[in-house]
């Protein structure tokens, strides 16, 4: 995140926010302090790797030995875009190139293998309730029927998808290490710091991070997931927009634009608890009416958007099973 976000979600001096009062945010000394008080000698340092911006430039520092990992982990959230898939290939070859060992790992949800598609279309066509996307939000008056302007549903995606898969990677190969099975108690001395990206009082933004990656010439997409609500237009220089996905996968706006349609469909349909009218979009509109090369991209890729669409109704049907009304509806 840019200096300026940081400075106010941190409100200038990270030690006055409420979390780091409350003793949810540490500084990596003071975790550091407490496991040693707690008599944790052992400390296993684990890079959460997402292929983007900070955590390849800490990547790129564990290489040159200037930062120590015992492991590297990719969670796969299954719906990076190809081009973030092939980040991950770049950055796995340079360890070799370098003649770095350490184990680079790639995990993914526990029960949703195929990540945040999975979710999303058990959430479309089975009575799966639970909903992980930061959606902005719009809701009814129910006196006018007028459309109001609604706030943005809670980022439990990275936690869900991304954060947790790696702990628990994590941890199940230091069990293996210490020949526990995944069940077993994990051993008393033992520690864990996993890195997302800089701390802040490291002092180091996502900015100085794309920098450091130019300089070098490294691989500088953003990380995200090509069906992600903060996309912004590409007139907002944050690196991440939806005119890259059209123009780099057209084929994942399409996914993109109809899981957009999909979700108003369900929360019409009154068979979810979610109430509020959700959009991909932060202009609260159908995002293919956001983008007029919908119809074209339609018209093109037909046929392949039909065989993802066929094959992820017989995987969900297997694994499953199709009880929602609005698969019934959607299957006519």
């Amino acid at each position: 995140m840019t200096t300026e976000k940081q400075l106010d979600l941190f409100q200038t001096d990270y030690t006055d926010h409420r979390k780091y009062l409350d003793g949810l945010f540490k500084s990596k000394e003071e975790l550091i302090k407490q496991f040693q008080e707690e008599g944790r000698d052992k400390i296993f340092h684990v890079l959460s790797f997402g292929a983007g911006t900070q955590s390849t430039h800490l990547l790129e520092q564990h290489f040159r030995g200037l930062i120590h990992y015992d492991f590297i982990i990719f969670a796969d959230t299954g719906a990076e875009p190809e081009f973030i898939h092939q980040q991950v290939t770049w950055w796995r070859q340079r360890q070799q190139e370098v003649g770095n060992t350490t184990p680079f790992i790639t995990t993914q949800h526990n029960t949703m293998e195929r990540g945040l598609e999975e979710m999303l279309m058990r959430y479309i066509y089975t009575d799966y309730q639970r909903f992980q996307l930061p959606v902005y939000c719009n809701r009814l008056d129910p006196e006018t029927g007028e459309m109001i302007r609604g706030g943005l549903m809670p980022r439990q995606c990275t936690v869900d998808f991304k954060i947790v898969p790696v702990k628990q990677r994590a941890r199940q190969l230091v069990l293996q290490l210490y020949g526990l099975g995944p069940r077993q108690q994990m051993p008393d001395h033992v520690g864990f710091i996993i890195d997302i990206g800089f701390s802040v009082e490291e002092n180091v933004t996502t900015d100085d991070s794309i920098r450091f990656l130019i300089d070098n010439d490294f691989p500088t997409r953003r990380s995200r997931c090509y069906l992600c609500p903060f996309n912004c237009s590409a007139d907002r220089a944050i690196g991440m927009d939806w005119d890259e996905i059209i123009r780099e996968e057209p084929l994942s706006f399409l996914k993109a634009c109809w899981f957009d349609e999909q979700l108003r469909e369900v929360q019409a349909s009154g068979s979810k608890i979610m109430r509020s009218i959700p959009f991909l979009h932060y202009s609260r509109r159908p995002l293919r009416d956001v983008f007029p090369v919908y119809e074209l991209l339609r018209s093109t890729y037909k046929k392949d958007f039909a065989m993802w669409l066929d094959e992820w109704k017989c995987y969900i049907s297997e694994k499953w099973g199709r009880t929602s009304p609005a698969y019934k509806k959607s299957a006519g």
